[in-house]
């Protein structure tokens, strides 16, 4: 196993696979349930692209980790994206659905902050 040289990397990795993993136990787990407890009742249709929106996030979390463990810009790139995309998602549904969905803005804003810091890292990539 080709292990990430920085430490940091690592504990970024594995933290957005748990969040990725996290992205795809959440709506399952509900709809397991009577249906999710939400701040303001939501519509069936937006509940499904609630749903919808964990699941890309968490596949697509998948992906740009892997890329970010082989460091390879393109998961660089994607991690940023997916993370500001992430925070964007979780703001609107902090605001429109859920309070708490500002945990969900956490780790995506630590993965900015420490991904800009070791961003040196990812720019000399021939791919």
């Amino acid at each position: 196993m080709n292990l990430p040289k920085r430490k940091g990397l690592i504990i970024v990795c594995l933290l957005a696979v748990i969040q990725s993993i996290a992205r795809f136990a959440i709506p399952l787990t509900l709809s397991t349930m009577d249906g999710p407890v939400l701040d303001n009742p939501v519509s069936e249709e937006l509940m499904m692209f609630i749903n919808a929106m964990f699941y890309l996030i968490g596949a697509l979390g998948l992906v740009t980790t892997y890329g970010l463990w082989r460091r390879k810009r393109w998961g660089f790139l994607g991690a940023l994206v997916l993370s500001a995309g992430t925070i964007a998602f979780d703001v609107w549904a902090m605001v429109a659905v859920q309070s708490s969905a500002a945990m969900g803005i956490v780790l995506p804003a630590l993965f900015i902050i420490y991904l800009l810091l070791i961003r040196k890292d990812f720019q000399e990539e021939g791919d």
